[in-house]
């Protein structure tokens, strides 16, 4: 019998985003920030591309259950390996659509740290993880031949090979290494799997041959595990997968060590109580259907980055050698940081310090790593070899300050410094410096323009004013890419000519920025506001056309690189512009510009985010936990707008009170007075008693503790928060 699930537990909705290419998620069992995501893959969405993280929420089918993936990145995702499919018959063909099962729709259950569902064909399939550990339990029907189909060599992205041994009739050992997203590199691991039954044979099919009467070696490439195991001994059927980037005795050793003997509702209740020690640390009341969207995104943004340091206190580097660190360290891996450096990461900072000093120096080592052999942007996009799935890691560098500014940073800055310092080097390298900026790409010159102003406010922090220059200049270089009789970023080429400025800068992917329109790059300056407002000719100018932007449909929250936008208004002396849009995208039905994949035909027209399976915009994808912090920060009203600034922007919240859990154990509280449906405005604000006339707080400020008393209305006040000074 399952024990009861907390009442925090309860309000945590795994299946928002998963429908239909709204957020690219999925339900699963994993722990907080573990490797195995096991959970299920879908038919037709895992095979066709279409569910990046193996699952769409109207399939019917499923193909297997496997142990990788991220959640929300687009693309192709990648993952998806080791997948697990019972069965009560040998299968006729190994063409993953030819044995997919269909499933009982009203049977899917899912809540943190635990997934189940019931096939047409009877059985009961049950999943839970530890962190390296994928644990299941199938409980079959009363007829048929209890059978698994394991397949090796099936994932998101291609797997070069897959190897096996049977080591005897409860154990399999293996490996195999599969491709990084965009085929930019590739990641091994090795795998041990354990039956609590002997299974009564095991065969090895070559899949890509398709001939079921056609053995495989142990080591052929493609393989497809066909078990079979007696009626009598299966009821239930437990099955443990271990892994680990280092060896499969390794993986068998982290069986051993985090799910030994078959107790599975033990490893349930661990990864329970994990994800409930995190989740109770932000709790808010007064909305229902929005507090079970806060605690839903919470855990969004707690998948990742990955523990890797496994039951021998070790971990695999990039190098592929074996490191043994101190008997404190964490190692992490497994990088999403575009787009997760604006929201998911300063969230962290607030619900898991405690586990942020390790995470930034293992950001650090890699990227200190990967800096020596890798050229230019291909340690962006995560090249060459890696122990776990990866995907990118821009702007690490505003991360790892901004961690360092909030105390909770990397335990050795100055190493820190030096990888933020080569980071910046190689951006603004050779012509770049040259020029001032990276030609043809205005978007991409006002992001490293961003990683050098992190480079100069570090040195600032750690005493190196010597070492100021040229971090300053370049974190300017976004001036030189603006075109001021049109107002706004613009390409250049190499020779210094301004190239073609499109007819509709509406247009989302436009050959010359990513992932958004020449209207939302226009606000992607957040280390400098008072800099692009001069730009603009002053805040009057710069107010009047962001709301211009916000009023005329031109904002698509779908995709990252406006999200920052409204709080905008805060920095440039309107905080109430900021409370009315912030709010409108919390809550209200808008006109969203659309058209990243060219897959609308024209703007999507409806709420943002909503409690269910297609609440998000359409092909929304929450970039590994971007998008899910976003919508907590900006709903509890503490919003980071430039990350590594170790402060604030005030909104007025969605909820009555927040209560945020510190890592010294005191209370940061957040009470509302005059709160309801219609109070999108914030009149007056007190911190422990004194009056905030100023629209932001401190991180120190929060973390200490106290409360913050907001006074709301339904009318925008037009003094509190319009502060002559910013210090954005």
């Amino acid at each position: 019998m399952a024990p009861p699930l907390s009442g925090i537990l309860q309000k945590v909705n795994p299946f928002v985003g998963t429908s239909g290419d709204r957020g690219q998620m999925y339900p699963g069992a994993e722990m907080p920030f573990g490797l195995i995501k096991l959970a299920p893959d879908t038919y037709p969405g895992a095979l066709s591309g279409t569910a990046h993280s193996g699952y769409d929420y109207e399939d019917r089918s499923v193909v297997g259950f496997s142990h990788l993936r991220f959640s929300g990145v687009g693309n192709a995702g990648v993952g998806g390996n080791v997948s697990v499919l019972p069965l009560v018959a040998q299968p006729e063909s190994l063409e993953p659509g030819a044995y997919r099962q269909p499933f009982r729709k009203e049977s899917e259950t899912c809540c943190p740290g635990y997934y189940s569902l019931v096939l047409e064909s009877g059985i009961k399939a049950e999943l839970t993880a530890s962190h390296h550990v994928g644990v299941h339990r199938y409980l079959y029907p009363e007829r048929g031949d209890p059978t698994l189909l394991i397949d090796l060599c099936r994932g998101f992205t291609p797997v070069r090979d897959a190897h096996c041994v049977l080591v005897n009739p409860t154990e399999i050992a293996g490996e195999f290494t599969a491709e990084q997203m965009n085929a930019c590199g590739w990641y091994r691991l090795f795998f041990w799997i354990r039956f609590q039954h002997p299974a009564s044979s095991i065969d090895l099919y070559p899949r890509y041959r398709n001939e079921m009467s056609v053995r495989a070696n142990v080591h052929d490439e493609g393989l497809v595990v066909i078990a079979r195991f007696n009626r009598r001994h299966t009821r239930p059927l437990g099955i443990k997968i271990g892994f680990s980037a280092i060896s499969a005795a390794q993986a068998r050793r982290n069986i051993d060590r985090e799910a030994a003997g078959w107790h599975f509702e033990l490893v349930r209740e661990i990864a329970q109580d994990a994800w409930d020690t995190i989740l109770r640390r932000l709790q808010v009341s007064g909305q229902d259907e929005h507090e079970r969207l806060l605690h839903s995104f919470v855990y969004r943004s707690c998948l990742s980055p990955f523990q890797m340091t496994d039951s021998l206190a070790c971990y695999m580097g990039d190098d592929g050698e074996v490191h043994r660190p101190p008997r404190d360290r964490v190692f992490y891996h497994g990088w999403s940081m575009w787009d997760t450096y604006r929201t998911k990461f300063p969230l962290l900072a607030l619900i898991t310090p405690e586990l942020m000093p390790n995470m930034m120096l293992s950001l650090a080592e890699t990227l200190d790593f990967r800096l020596g052999f890798l050229p230019g942007e291909e340690l962006f996009d995560c090249h060459g070899y890696a122990p776990v799935p990866n995907v990118r890691m821009e702007l690490s560098n505003v991360v790892l300050l901004d961690s360092h500014l909030k105390d909770v940073g990397s335990p050795e800055p100055e190493a820190a410094f030096n990888v933020m310092r080569a980071i910046a080097d190689m951006e603004f390298a050779g012509d770049r410096d040259r020029l001032g900026y990276v030609p043809r790409r205005p978007d991409i010159t006002c992001q490293y323009a961003y990683d050098n102003w992190a480079v100069l406010a570090m040195a600032e922090a750690l005493g190196k004013s010597q070492e100021r220059h040229p971090y300053y200049e370049r974190s300017r270089y976004y001036r030189n890419v603006w075109d001021k009789s049109l107002r706004f970023f613009r390409a250049r080429d190499e020779k210094g000519e301004w190239l073609d400025f499109p007819k509709d800068p509406s247009v989302i992917e436009e050959k010359y920025v990513y992932e958004g329109s020449m209207w939302h790059w226009r606000w992607a300056v957040v280390h400098d506001v008072p800099g692009l407002i001069e730009l603009y000719g002053g805040s009057e100018r710069f107010i009047r056309e962001l709301d211009y932007f916000f009023a005329h449909d031109l904002h698509n929250h779908g995709n990252q690189p406006g999200i920052h936008a409204p709080w905008m208004f805060a920095a440039a002396g309107t905080p109430w512009l900021s409370q009315r849009w912030v709010r409108r995208i919390l809550t209200e039905p808008m006109r969203h510009c659309y058209g990243t994949h060219n897959a609308l035909p024209g703007p999507y027209e409806g709420p943002a985010f909503r409690n269910r399976p297609d609440g998000l915009i359409p092909e929304m994808d929450d970039d590994d936990g971007c998008m899910a912090a976003w919508y907590v920060l900006s709903s509890i009203g503490l919003f980071p707008l430039c990350v590594g600034r170790p402060l604030y922007l005030l909104g007025a919240p969605l909820f009555e009170e927040m209560t945020l859990e510190t890592a010294a154990g005191t209370q940061f509280r957040i009470v509302c007075r005059e709160w309801g449906p219609d109070a999108w405005y914030v009149h007056a604000a007190k911190l422990n008693g004194k009056t905030v006339s100023a629209p932001w707080l401190s991180h120190e400020q929060v973390v200490s503790g106290g409360i913050l008393e907001l006074t709301l209305g339904d009318k925008p006040s037009h003094g509190w928060g319009a502060v002559a000074k910013s210090p954005w």
